[in-house]
């Protein structure tokens, strides 16, 4: 198993690669000593962010509503060498600190984990960029929640194969 931990990160961000319907999210922290990006999905993308806030909202601190978004662009070179299979927030109102846990796998079957330990302020951040990148994608069907692609018909499951959805 490899296992990172990042105690003090200097960046941290969800970021993404392609266009719209055929981007590869990214989950990205840095220290001093090492960069560690890990391939995620949209959905995990969001639900970091709800997990983020979710946390700050229990220690009594607001996510984050004005940012530097160039700030948080994805370090280059990006090399990812696993992908997220589970994602966790932890905090504690009597610690200053958010952890970002991610557990995954490599494409042989290697089990990898990374630790990231945010600051509150990191954390208020984090959270609204992911909100914000997720939002960039394309619009989500208003039935079944599935993205729909623009100038596409959507065939809706919410319709049990009955009709079109646009």
């Amino acid at each position: 198993m490899s296992d990172q931990e990042l105690l003090q990160p200097h960046h941290a961000t969800v970021g993404f690669e392609g266009v719209p319907g055929q981007r590869r999210f990214i989950f990205q922290a840095q220290d001093t000593a090492m960069t560690v990006s890990v391939l995620i999905e949209k959905a995990q993308a969001l639900g970091l962010a709800e997990l983020l806030a979710a946390t700050l909202q229990r220690i009594g601190v607001s996510v984050a509503t004005d940012w530097d978004k160039a700030a948080m662009a994805l370090r280059q070179p990006v090399e990812i060498v696993w992908r997220a299979t589970e994602i966790g927030v932890g905090g504690d109102e009597n610690a200053p600190q958010v952890l970002v846990e991610l557990n995954g796998f490599d494409a042989v079957g290697v089990p990898h984990s990374a630790h990231v330990w945010l600051d509150t302020d990191q954390a208020r951040r984090l959270a609204a960029h992911a909100f914000d990148i997720v939002g960039q994608g394309r619009p989500p069907c208003e039935l079944c929640g599935q993205p729909k692609t623009p100038g596409v018909t959507h065939a809706c499951p919410s319709t049990n194969g009955h009709g079109r959805h646009d």
